[in-house]
């Protein structure tokens, strides 16, 4: 399906602050690529974690706090996040607006390992 028409795929209700939406990935016929849209609502803290690939993060709107390996940056819109495969990332919405950002694996089946 070489047309993805995103106003037919909804973001999930919140979990725990944040909500997501998968616009590429194998279900619409993609064999080495996923890309999610998340929105990270006031107060998110995600837990430090790993991929087998590399992962782009794609700040669209609002800013978040970025811990990649051992670089701690606040961000915003127009920046481009990459952690390379193995490691340790981490993302935090400390301010009062949500944060959304899309994010690419060079996958159809990414992997994450939880380290906290």
């Amino acid at each position: 399906m070489p047309f993805i028409d995103h106003s037919s795929i909804r973001m999930s209700p919140p979990v725990d602050r944040v909500s997501e939406r998968y616009l590429v990935s194998s279900g619409q016929g993609a064999e080495s690529l996923t890309i999610k849209e998340v929105q990270l609502n006031p107060g998110w803290e995600g837990r430090m974690h790993v991929h087998n690939t590399d992962v782009s993060m794609q700040v669209i709107s609002g800013a978040v706090q970025a811990i990649i390996g051992d670089d701690v940056r606040t961000v915003r819109a127009g920046t481009t996040l990459l952690a390379p495969p193995g490691t340790p990332h981490k993302l935090i919405n400390h301010l009062w607006t949500p944060a959304v950002l899309l994010i690419t694996y060079p996958t159809n089946e990414p992997q994450t390992s939880y380290l906290e």
